[in-house]
């Protein structure tokens, strides 16, 4: 995650009385502090304490909230904060919408709505490489030696992590590859695959996750088609509840 881990964010509170502001600037918290300047509740930096972090935050948020007066919460423009929490690796928004009504949403990596871009080798950013965890299924047509040439990509992987397993098949016309929690390199791993296959053969998607915690913002996931390569990133926040839970989106693990 390009911001790991804590709080980071905005939020404006628009057009403010005098009063207002003076009640604002006198409000004692540890986490957020009022901006005249900007007239905006922003992210102060931290001494650790004992309270619990997310508790800390959610409530500061609220005492700021409930110090403006019913007529200027109406017109509050806006804003969200972002919450990490280190143990367990939980992404929380608590966004204020315009009006000054609040949601609480917990991070869930969901592709059906994601924005594909074609990938030609362009720098993109993914989970920092030591901690990418890869799992998918790719299937192409190529030279005899490419199932040789795949083993030894993959092995040779500058991760800390040691999981994972993988499984290579081939024949006279097809290499099969199969991910299961692979830690390695996956921008070099995507263009030997795009270089070994021959055009239009390559199909298949993979995932790319983390080891660590904090790294949700650089997920990603690689489409192969017909029509070439495609990277895309999930969406994170959800801003309506779901009827009926969503069917899980992640490339499925062949056990």
């Amino acid at each position: 995650m390009r911001s790991h881990l804590g709080c980071t964010g905005s939020v404006n509170l628009g057009q403010l009385a005098n009063d207002t502001q003076r009640h604002l600037e006198k409000i004692v918290a540890s986490w957020l502090e009022y901006s005249p300047e900007s007239s905006s509740l922003d992210v102060r930096h931290v001494q650790p304490d004992d309270v619990p972090p997310m508790r800390e935050v959610a409530g500061e948020l609220l005492d700021f909230l409930h110090a403006v007066s019913d007529s200027e919460r109406s017109q509050i423009p806006g804003g969200a904060l972002y919450y990490q929490d280190e143990p367990t690796g939980q992404y929380v928004r608590l966004k204020v919408w315009k009006g000054g009504f609040l949601t609480v949403t917990w991070a869930r990596p969901d592709y059906t709505r994601a924005q594909w871009e074609a990938f030609c080798n362009q720098p993109v950013v993914v989970v920092f490489e030591p901690f990418q965890r890869l799992n998918g299924v790719v299937s192409f047509e190529g030279n005899p030696n490419a199932a040789e040439h795949l083993c030894k990509i993959i092995d040779k992987t500058a991760g800390e992590y040691s999981q994972g397993d993988y499984a290579i098949s081939s024949s006279v016309s097809r290499v099969d590859l199969t991910l299961r929690d692979v830690n390695a390199d996956v921008v070099t791993l995507v263009n030997a695959l795009r270089y070994m296959a021959k055009e239009g053969t390559l199909i298949g998607e993979i995932d790319v996750t983390s080891f660590r915690v904090g790294d949700l913002e650089d997920y990603c996931r690689f489409s192969f088609r017909t029509d070439g390569t495609w990277m895309a990133r999930p969406q994170l926040w959800s801003d309506t509840p779901e009827a009926a839970p969503a069917p899980a989106a992640a490339v499925a693990q062949t056990v």
